[in-house]
């Protein structure tokens, strides 16, 4: 199957070449500059209210090589502005997290009112195009290919408004317009852009129009485009937290602000059109009408035709040439090389994050501070988040059935206290900790049927945040 695939392709790309044999002057390289603009928006299919376009904006240079007087292939750069974002009347999210002077746990919710989030991103954009043109003074052209977007900003204004409150299962209670403890009312968002942390976009691409031979050397193009995001841009592994207005425990009155998009977007990818318009600058050649094989030399005898000579056939490439040629292939393996490379530190690295997250286990029924029993699970921990500076974590001591609810809430903390003190002291910055909870006896990993089962559940966890 591949092979035939190979072969379709070799064959398409042969007719391709060859297509337009009449022997015409023609400006076998160009280069252009060129601008255009439109709408443009994110296919971002957000799971409440709606998604809006916006303008878009392009410029930049272009090079082109043309096999013959219809066919080329073209690339270049452009400095690309997408704009785009989602709007929705009403919607509500929910974040777990703890109560900074209690240490109890609850849940906050937010409610957003009238919202609507401004998306923009601007990006480098380098095409790779296939490009069909007619022969005249004013000619038919069409291009069609791929562009790669490589991001160099991405951000988010939110604008609207959102109402926060906290629900206490351990008092069944729910608080609301208490602003020192992060419950408010009908509060706007601050006008302030953030960031959006994007990968490289992927787009198919087609260009179609006219093409006006202003002199010997110089070309105008004027046509529409379209470009159609095919890869999700929407980096998902930056926060583990991606809601739009995020409660932070030790200050309860400041909050954080995420993109809604990170939240409510199905997925980001560019999607624009718009008109082009492109100025190039040619390079003329002439190719005799039979003999392709010999530029700018009279008609060929019929018996020469398309034929090499027997010297031609006998020779061997030179020095340089071998030495262009390994240098080609030296060029693929390294990248090949790097790309297996990459691949093997991310899983690396996502192995090394299950074993950060095994449990630290077998404390005894009341017992916080750690024994050597737990020292050397703490220390095989402490020799990963030194690997990793970059990761942030919760501590969450768990329990237990035995005992009542007010001693397991206690012995849980202190369980997670002594585990954050045991790592400051072992080098590990404070900073990255972002806060102990417990779950108490609430989230066992096996049943507290047994002693044996019950020293697995009385544990310490470490909870990754980013």
């Amino acid at each position: 199957m591949i092979m035939n695939n190979m072969k379709r392709i070799a064959v398409i790309s042969a007719i391709l070449i060859c297509t337009g044999t009449a022997a015409q002057d023609f400006n076998r390289i160009e280069f252009s500059i060129n601008a255009g603009g439109g709408v443009s928006g994110f296919q971002t299919r957000p799971t409440a209210g709606k998604e809006f376009w916006d303008r878009t904006g392009t410029a930049g240079w272009g090079f082109h090589f043309f096999f013959n007087p219809h066919w080329g292939i073209g690339t270049g750069a452009n400095y690309t502005i997408y704009n785009g974002g989602m709007s929705f009347a009403d919607t509500d999210q929910q974040q777990a997290t703890i109560n900074f002077y209690t240490g109890h746990p609850f849940d906050f919710f937010v409610s957003l009112s009238d919202f609507k989030e401004l998306h923009r991103s601007e990006m480098v954009t380098i095409p790779l195009m296939f490009q069909y043109q007619g022969v005249g003074k004013k000619a038919f052209y069409a291009a069609f290919g791929g562009k790669a977007g490589i991001p160099v900003t991405t951000n988010g204004l939110s604008q609207g408004y959102y109402t926060t409150k906290g629900y206490f299962p351990n008092l069944n209670v729910t608080y609301e317009d208490l602003p020192e403890f992060g419950f408010v009312t009908l509060q706007p968002f601050p006008e302030k852009k953030k960031d959006i942390k994007v990968k490289t976009a992927f787009m198919a691409s087609v260009e179609i129009g006219v093409k006006w031979r202003l002199g010997e050397k110089t070309s105008l193009y004027t046509g529409i485009y379209a470009d159609y995001g095919l890869n999700d841009i929407l980096n998902r592994d930056v926060a583990n937290n991606v809601n739009a207005v995020v409660y932070q425990p030790a200050t309860p009155g400041q909050f954080a602000y995420n993109p809604a998009v990170c939240a409510s977007a199905g997925q980001m990818a560019p999607l624009a059109g718009g008109i082009t318009l492109r100025l190039a600058f040619g390079f003329k050649k002439t190719v005799c009408p039979e003999c392709p094989v010999c530029p700018e030399c009279p008609p060929c005898p019929p018996n020469v035709r398309k034929k090499k000579t027997k010297k031609q056939e006998n020779e061997q490439p030179d020095e340089e040439e071998i030495a262009r040629r390994q240098a080609r292939t030296d060029s693929i393996a390294n990248v090949k090389r790097l790309f297996e490379e990459e691949e093997i530190r991310k899983q690396a690295e996502a192995d090394d994050i299950i074993e950060l997250t095994k449990p630290v286990i077998n404390y005894s029924v009341s017992q916080t501070e750690a024994t050597s029993l737990q020292i050397r699970q703490l220390d095989r921990n402490i020799a990963l988040l030194e690997k990793y500076p970059h990761l942030k974590f919760f501590l969450c001591g768990h329990t237990c059935d035995l005992g009542s609810r007010e001693i397991n809430e206690k012995i849980g903390l202190g369980r997670a206290e002594n585990a954050k003190k045991y790592l400051i002291s072992n080098g590990i910055d404070r900073s990255r900790i972002l806060g102990i909870i417990t779950r108490r006896d609430a989230e066992p990993i096996v049943p507290n049927d047994s002693e044996e089962n019950r020293k697995i559940n009385r544990r310490v966890e470490f909870i990754i945040a980013q």
